[in-house]
């Protein structure tokens, strides 16, 4: 890892030479880790390989309500994928009617904004907003007593047009 990691941190310093509104810095990831924790606000864009994004992105959803929350996007220069932003396999959830099913309905709203549809995409996400903010109806892993099926209901009864 030594050997690809130092190959990351020399491109990535190495572009952003050529911009001089980037401001590069390094960080070992365990160090990281922490400050993302104890002070997240320092942070602008990370950028960094796929095994120490998965980490610094479970944190960061961790630190905002967990996995089913995040919504995410991979982008290149030629694709997106766009996907829950923090990795979590949910095997015990697996056809029990648990999962909290926000992360992936913020991520279809940002696909639709990303493909120029952004009425939609306002659409979903007041429709999820009030559904947790104002009805306060969420899964059980943000402190709610929703099932998915039910959640998924009171958004599409809160589905209205953006004002």
């Amino acid at each position: 890892m030594k050997l690809s990691d130092g190959l990351f941190l020399r491109e990535c310093e190495k572009v952003s030479k050529l911009y001089s509104g980037i401001e590069f810095n390094s960080m070992i990831i365990d160090n990281c880790c922490m400050q993302l924790v104890s002070n997240p606000w320092q942070f602008d864009v990370m950028v960094m390989p796929n095994l120490y994004g998965n980490i610094v992105s479970n944190i960061g959803a961790a630190l905002v309500g967990g996995a089913g929350v995040c919504p995410g996007r991979n982008v290149g220069n030629h694709y997106i994928v766009f996907e829950q932003g923090a990795r979590h396999a949910a095997l015990d959830m697996a056809f029990r009617n648990l999962a909290n099913p926000t992360a992936m309905l913020l991520t279809s709203a940002s696909m639709l904004r990303h493909l120029g549809l952004h009425w939609h995409a306002q659409t979903i996400e007041n429709a999820v907003y009030k559904t947790i903010s104002v009805e306060k109806t969420s899964t059980k892993d943000i402190g709610g007593d929703a099932t998915t099926s039910a959640f998924v209901q009171a958004v599409a009864k809160n589905l209205q047009p953006p004002q």
